[in-house]
């Protein structure tokens, strides 16, 4: 997928279309997903919802479904400063549903990433890092309220202390560590945490676990060196955003760079509480980046040509 969608795109404007198929393909989602809160359908807990749980989906677990809703949502924030005013209030318009989406899912890690995305589309339009740290803590209380963290079954206001949801994240990432100390060249497997939860967990309660966290489950599957190599491409992924970010400043394909930056800084923030080191959005990104660095390489010679 990454080879595809990187070295596919041949010129610029076949890049401007994906930003808004994305924001309509995750508007899609929510509304689906509101739909079946409205209604009950595939609810977890009884007030989380999901897509297609009952089949088997990929979106079946809030937590996914929060996180492959932010995707689209940087892209809406980047968008929603472009076009007219029509062309603004529609993106607007979709960015609230999106918003709406991820509430409905009541994940922390997705309320987190919206967070973060609105602090680092602040900072990218604004140079003081003062008032968009006071705006998004503000938000973010604001977003915990709405989204009704407190009513859920597990992690909600019900549970004295560090609640059950917090207390198996961390018994899951512990079974991690130990995961990759018993195998430490290439940990249990892609996709074998939950199987092999049993052997590596001191806190069995009778099932098996999800590691709730990128960074526990590169650690755990692939081992000491899979997850140095997660690293290693991650660190290249930003490196190669921001100059992305400073080369195209003045650019038509400027929203794009700031989307993907914005994509990467959610990633990061609510992969530390979704299991996605796997699974497709990041490495949608790393296509995108490589596709719009390749086809912008000229940017800056050429901008140096006409200043001289």
């Amino acid at each position: 997928m990454v080879f595809a969608i990187s070295w596919l795109p041949t010129k610029q404007k076949q890049l401007k279309p994906i930003p808004i198929l994305l924001i309509l393909c995750g508007v899609s989602l929510s509304i689906l997903a509101l739909y079946n809160r409205i209604n009950g359908i595939g609810l977890v807990e009884g007030t989380r919802v999901t897509i297609g749980r009952d089949i088997g989906s990929i979106l079946g677990d809030p937590n996914d479904l929060s996180l492959a809703l932010l995707f689209p949502l940087s892209f809406a924030l980047t968008n929603i400063f472009q076009g007219n005013k029509a062309q603004r209030t529609m993106t607007a318009l979709f960015m609230i549903i999106l918003v709406s989406g991820i509430i409905a899912t009541q994940s922390r890690g997705g309320l987190l990433g919206i967070t973060s995305a609105f602090f680092t589309l602040m900072l990218l339009r604004s140079r003081s890092i003062v008032i968009p740290s006071i705006i998004s803590g503000i938000g973010l209380i604001l977003l915990v309220v709405f989204a009704g963290i407190s009513d859920r079954s597990s992690g909600g206001s019900g549970e004295e202390g560090i609640d059950e949801s917090s207390m198996g994240r961390l018994f899951a990432w512990e079974a991690a560590f130990r995961m990759a100390l018993a195998n430490p060249l290439t940990g249990v497997g892609l996709d074998n945490f939950y199987f092999n939860y049993f052997f590596y967990s001191p806190h069995w309660d009778g099932k098996n676990h999800a590691v709730h966290s990128t960074w526990f489950q590169i650690l755990g599957e692939t081992g000491f060196i899979g997850f140095l190599l997660f690293i290693c491409l991650l660190v290249g992924t930003f490196t190669l955003s921001y100059r992305l970010l400073n080369r195209l400043r003045n650019h038509e394909m400027k929203p794009i760079a700031e989307g993907l930056w914005i994509g990467l800084i959610t990633f990061c923030v609510s992969g530390t509480f979704l299991t996605q080191g796997t699974t497709w959005p990041l490495y949608i990104l790393i296509s995108l980046l490589i596709a719009l660095d390749r086809l912008t390489s000229n940017v800056t010679t050429a901008h140096s040509i006409s200043t001289q």
